[in-house]
């Protein structure tokens, strides 16, 4: 598929080509303003003689003086054009050709082709230079003027995680607006509970940039690998099963392909199920309550990890030792109780007052073959019978996890124990 997409690069669909064809010399400079494609032809032109890309030389070459719609950096490339052969470019700051005053300059940026980033001031006129970097270099082509789409200041909200060292742990949930770039890569660490199994989608649109994904248990080289997803296609998946009953924790490092002869940079979704448990050996809040013993044997229990403080809205609600499959929720409320059996139940209700539950999209859960579920819970929609809520500092929330069980006399419902959380 990379090789289809470097095709695709080569080939892509062109906006509208300017008329403009470029002069064969500096002083018969074509004027052009503004962004889009311009269309070139350099069959019959002559080389200036200038060696001015790294003193290497830019064989029947074209000039165009073009007037920038805007201050910031701008991208001046042929990649992602139809130009048939390798290119050279320059860019120079005026239009002064008896002294040019040189910028920048690239060759062989993406599969032959060229591309370079300046800044430019609105109004200001500059050369810019195209032809070829080999002898005989020559046909129709075209040079492409556009708002720089990766520049060095864009980023998103969960920097800064450049680096392993600087992964940034996450739980289940859906996490947009995210960006990517070839010197950019962004790092997160997930916690997999034992027994269970955990899945990543990265959501993207290729036509802007292709995103691969890699995963690793460290930080220190040589890492071993749970998997890496590396298509070509929109989108990307990683699935980790963890086979083992103590919980594993995973690097995922999401970058750009270095060789995306497209682009350098990308927009991203992330959605994440099946991550939770207890990696660092951290948990908040304390348990109680009895739990009445289920159909494996043994009770289901509550934990939780992430912070109490409530700024930082970082909790992750998790129950373990379920039946496999069985589909469960959590509830909360800030009083504690205790009723045996309500409603049928095999288990014991430990909480009173006013109780709600998280049954939202995605918050109803089927537990793993582990039996184990986990949600990354948000402290401003907290649900009650009359509406959402907010946690405050200082108050006090109880947890607990509804499940499905069976019983003797066939399908009955179960509970864990309580867990009991004071926020700050």
């Amino acid at each position: 598929m990379k090789q289809l997409l470097s095709l695709l690069g080569a080939i892509c669909l062109l906006a509208p080509a300017g008329l403009a064809q470029g002069g064969n010399d500096c002083s018969s400079a074509t004027p052009i303003a503004g962004f889009g494609t311009f269309a070139f032809d350099n069959t019959t032109a002559t080389a200036s003689g200038i060696a001015d890309c790294n003193g290497l030389p830019t064989r029947k070459d074209l000039w165009f003086a073009w007037t920038s719609p805007v201050s910031g950096e701008v991208r001046y490339q042929t990649c992602n054009t139809s130009t048939p052969f390798d290119t050279r470019i320059s860019v120079y700051a005026d239009t002064n050709c008896g002294s040019l005053s040189f910028i920048d300059c690239a060759s062989q940026s993406c599969l032959g082709l060229s591309e370079l980033t300046f800044n430019a001031i609105q109004g200001q006129t500059y050369l810019l230079r195209v032809g070829a970097r080999q002898v005989g270099g020559s046909g129709a082509g075209a040079i492409r003027l556009r708002d720089e789409p990766c520049p060095a200041v864009l980023d998103d909200n969960l920097e800064d995680n450049d680096v392993c060292t600087d992964a940034l742990a996450l739980t289940n949930g859906t996490y947009s607006n995210l960006w990517v770039s070839k010197a950019d890569t962004d790092w997160y660490k997930f916690c997999i509970p034992g027994n269970g199994s955990m899945t990543v989608d990265i959501l993207f649109i290729d036509q802007e940039g292709d995103i691969d994904v890699f995963t690793f248990d460290g930080c220190t080289a040589p890492s071993a690998s749970f998997g890496n997803s590396t298509s070509g296609d929109d989108n990307e998946q990683i699935v980790i099963d963890n086979m083992d009953p103590t919980p594993l924790e995973v690097f995922m490092r999401v970058e750009l392909w270095a060789d995306d002869p497209t682009e350098d940079c990308n927009d991203y979704s992330m959605v994440v199920t099946g991550a939770g448990g207890n990696c660092n050996g951290v948990g908040i809040g304390m348990n109680y309550c009895t739990p009445v013993v289920n159909s494996t044997g043994v009770a289901a229990a509550m934990s939780a990890v992430g912070s109490t403080t409530v700024s930082d809205n970082s909790v992750l609600l998790a129950g373990s030792d379920l039946p496999a499959f069985a589909f469960a929720f959590f509830i909360t409320s800030q009083v504690q109780g205790f009723a045996m059996n309500p409603g049928g139940s095999s288990g014991n209700l430990c909480l009173g007052g006013s109780i709600g539950r998280y049954v939202g999209p995605g918050q109803i859960q089927q537990a793993g073959t582990g039996g184990t579920i986990s949600l990354g819970i948000d402290l401003t929609q907290v649900p009650q019978p009359l509406g959402f809520v907010s946690v405050a500092a200082g108050e006090t929330w109880n947890y607990q996890a509804w499940y499905r069980d069976s019983g003797p006399t066939g399908a009955t419902s179960n509970f864990t124990d309580g867990l009991s959380v004071t926020f700050q």
